[in-house]
């Protein structure tokens, strides 16, 4: 087995690690879905079909099915097995989602909640991006979202964030490698009797790529690559979370 396939399946076991605590730390994140459908609406209204790349617990899903006809792809068995719970008529495929071919074309193909940022070589963000191209129809768009290094450097040097619960107690805390590498740390505390925790823990490595190679690599698919930043007219050095809408397939 190749080095690809190895780093697969450690990062399949990673997730099934922690997938049913998952939901838990992340929350659902409807105001993200909510977000992906306006950009859809406004790139591509007249779009029907949608495939998620990296569909997790299939939170996403679950809200986008509502208005399309969904299918999603992840790596990780207990992830979809939870996704199915959630969403029981969308279709899931397992897979990696820099190799998958599930033989259909669908009109938007998506990666949202920074899940590129985890795939820690960028030869294999540039495979992603050609499996996003090979299942899109003729006129599609490909949606995907990254994490900035300014806001990875930020969230590096602020307190761990922590939310309480009456069972649980989770802990999300950000850690600078070396310049473009850092490791997403997520802790959950579960409660089992009176002061007494159990803790399941994940690191999720993450890197940053230059915005220029990304468009570079992208421009060799698609005509048209338009960024987005959700909290500001133009994209700028403090844009946290980057969108990037890619169209005309080529």
């Amino acid at each position: 087995m190749d080095s690809s396939g190895w780093e697969s399946i450690l990062l399949m076991s990673r997730y099934d690690d922690f997938a049913t605590h998952y939901d838990h730390v992340v929350g659902s994140r409807a105001d993200v879905a909510l977000y992906l459908k306006a950009l859809i609406r406004k790139y591509h209204g007249r779009a029907k079909s949608v495939l998620e790349l990296g569909c997790g617990s299939g939170s996403m899903l679950t809200l986008l099915s509502k208005s399309y006809r969904c299918e999603g792809v992840d790596l990780s068995r207990l992830m979809l097995q939870i996704a199915r719970q959630k969403a029981p008529k969308v279709t899931l495929h397992h897979g990696d989602i820099t190799r998958c071919n599930i033989g259909k074309r669908f009109d938007v193909v998506l990666c949202p909640f920074d899940t590129i940022n985890h795939i820690t070589s960028f030869a294999k963000w540039k495979m992603v991006f050609a499996r996003a191209h090979e299942h899109l129809n003729p006129g599609g768009v490909f949606i995907f979202d990254v994490n900035t290094e300014y806001k990875l450097e930020c969230y590096s040097n602020e307190p761990s964030v922590t939310e309480n619960s009456e069972r649980f107690v989770s802990v999300i805390e950000v850690q600078r490698r070396q310049r473009f590498r850092y490791d997403i740390v997520l802790k959950r505390f579960e409660r089992r009797k009176g002061e007494l925790f159990s803790l399941h823990t994940m690191v999720v490595p993450e890197i940053v790529v230059p915005t220029d190679r990304i468009l570079a690599a992208l421009g060799e698919r698609f005509k048209r690559v338009t960024m987005v930043d959700p909290d500001r007219r133009t994209p700028n050095a403090q844009t946290d979370d980057l969108f990037f809408v890619c169209r005309e397939p080529r």
